[in-house]
């Protein structure tokens, strides 16, 4: 079909299954060269090859964006793209915002105060305890909390949001139509229905490897600043942490004993500047707001 607008441009760019992440920015910065000040990508530094182009502008004729739209509706699936209003403010001040969010759920949470908090798949007990100890001064707060859904820290900070009466955020690496990992599907679907749930990907999209640090820096971007409560020495949390750093966002790192190797990211982290947070007020001291016990 014809597209019709730059609405509908991005939306069939963010579906097409062969093109990767820097292809399908290659391909907005031609045709719309306005939106390049928000990728690092240049014209200049990345081709696209012609038979890619090629493929990609059949892509294009044939792809059914109404009918696409209309099975979205009926999913309860929104969207919103990177030149509309609507698009998150602290989202498109970050490093190279979705060309497309998909979501499900309350879009309105976005407006509120954003805490990222994100860490070890196979958490301790510790990182169980120190969320206790955060959690309910945060959500006294009217802050919202950001995680990723995954196993292990990502999925206590959503449950103890929950269960402590606040507002939660889920940013996942797969479609919202997908759920991943699957002991976490009444969780993502409680989330979607109460609370705020996020992708880059189209509905049934399954989950890669390659999608979890693009994940991540949805978290970095959304977030006023992002707590890690527990990371390894090359856990996939502190690549949300540099990038929040690379930002100038605040980040906090929960310190642990030089003994365990859950600690080791959170202490690297402290010695290349993120704050260390012990407890609540660490956070609210440093956003000059009120403590709430």
């Amino acid at each position: 079909m014809q597209i019709s607008n730059n609405e509908e441009f991005l939306f069939v760019v963010a579906h097409c299954p062969f093109l990767s992440h820097r292809e399908k920015w290659k391909c907005v910065i031609d045709t719309l060269p306005e939106l390049s000040c928000f990728t690092h990508l240049k014209e200049t530094n990345y081709l696209l090859t012609y038979a890619k182009k090629q493929k990609f502008n059949q892509y294009l004729n044939e792809f059914d964006v109404r009918g696409v739209k209309e099975k979205y509706k009926k999913a309860y699936l929104h969207t919103v793209s990177l030149n509309s209003l609507d698009y998150p403010d602290a989202l498109k001040n970050s490093y190279e915002p979705p060309i497309l969010l998909f979501y499900k759920g309350d879009f309105s949470l976005l407006d509120q105060l954003l805490i990222g908090m994100v860490g070890a798949r196979d958490c301790t007990e510790y990182g169980n305890k120190v969320l206790d100890h955060l959690i309910p001064s945060l959500v006294s707060s009217n802050m919202v909390t950001v995680s990723g859904l995954a196993r292990g820290i990502d999925t206590l900070v959503h449950t103890k949001t929950i269960e402590n009466g606040g507002k939660t955020i889920a940013v996942i690496g797969n479609g919202i139509g997908y759920s991943y990992p699957k002991e976490n599907k009444a969780l993502q679907e409680n989330i979607a229905t109460h609370h705020l749930l996020i992708s880059e990907y189209p509905l049934n999209a399954a989950p890669r490897k390659h999608h979890f640090p693009l994940r991540n820096r949805i978290i970095a971007g959304l977030s006023r600043g992002t707590v890690v409560v527990e990371a390894k020495e090359r856990s996939g949390s502190l690549i949300t942490a540099r990038m929040a750093l690379e930002e100038g966002r605040e980040v906090f790192a929960v310190p642990g004993s030089i003994f365990s190797e859950h600690s080791k990211g959170c202490l690297d982290l402290i010695k290349l500047g993120a704050i260390s947070c012990q407890s609540p007020e660490d956070i609210f001291d440093e956003w000059n707001l009120a403590f709430v016990k």
